[in-house]
């Protein structure tokens, strides 16, 4: 069998601890695996209901179903083989998702000018980055042309504007902890691969294997953010057939909090 210490969450050790990684948690995982089936048809009915263009605020709302659905199952394939940064990055991604689709359901003409503004102030930054380092003065005459197309304007579009003042406020918190202990280099996420004797016997450098509390921390936190774009999206659409069956999804998370 290859070992972690060789192949590290490639190896044969890794995937031979999954069973008993999922049993540290098993109602959370198979709640994610039920949430993830009832997101998974919620979208297929959603579609039907979007197809009104593609620019509208419905079309964007199933692009961010989508988005998130495709996080909620990287969570579970990395916390499944203990992997903590990655998937905890990811549950990051999903909150940053479920903020967006609040701000869209609540205020969707607002929502689409913001996130018009955002991909122009975004397209700006990179052209003005790129422009001095060009030789060809063909190409940099090209993107000065295309930055004086492109209006001026002030991003409002993230995720704390996104959360503030809404429902999911209070989540922006573990936004920010996952931002710190996993999603950036910092202090605290690298301090995940030091080993240190509880006798201050010394230390050594480690991988970063997840434990029970830390693989709980991060499907609770995932499965909170896509319970809540479930209910964005059934509400906004106006999906009643899975009313039941999203409440009943979001009880079992409260009795495991």
């Amino acid at each position: 069998m290859t070992l972690i210490e060789d192949e590290g969450f490639l190896s044969e050790e890794a995937c031979a601890s999954i069973p008993s990684i999922r049993r540290e948690n098993d109602a959370l995982f198979g709640l994610a695996g039920d949430v993830n089936t009832t997101l998974m048809a919620l979208i297929t009915s959603a579609i039907e209901a979007a197809k009104v263009n593609l620019d509208s605020p419905e079309s964007f709302a199933i692009r961010l179903a989508f988005r998130a659905i495709a996080s909620l199952q990287s969570v579970v394939l990395l916390a499944e083989r203990g992997i903590v940064a990655d998937s905890r990055t990811l549950a990051r991604s999903v909150l940053e998702d479920a903020f967006a689709m609040g701000a869209l359901v609540a205020d969707p003409v607002k929502f689409m000018s913001d996130l018009k503004i955002d991909y122009q102030t975004s397209a700006r930054g990179q052209l003005t980055f790129v422009e001095p380092h060009l030789s060809d003065p063909n190409v940099r005459r090209s993107i000065n042309e295309k930055l004086k197309a492109l209006p001026k304007g002030r991003s409002e579009f993230g995720a704390s504007m996104n959360s503030k003042g809404r429902p999911l406020e209070k989540l922006y918190y573990y936004y920010r902890v996952l931002s710190n202990d996993s999603a950036h280099p910092s202090a605290t996420s690298l301090e995940r691969h030091v080993f240190k004797a509880k006798d201050g016997g010394g230390w050594d450098f480690k991988w970063d294997i997840a434990d029970a509390a830390v693989n709980a921390s991060t499907l609770q936190i995932t499965i909170s953010a896509i319970i809540a774009i479930a209910i964005a999206l059934r509400d906004y659409l106006g999906l009643p057939a899975f009313g039941e069956v999203i409440d009943s999804l979001w009880e079992r998370l409260e009795a495991l909090l």
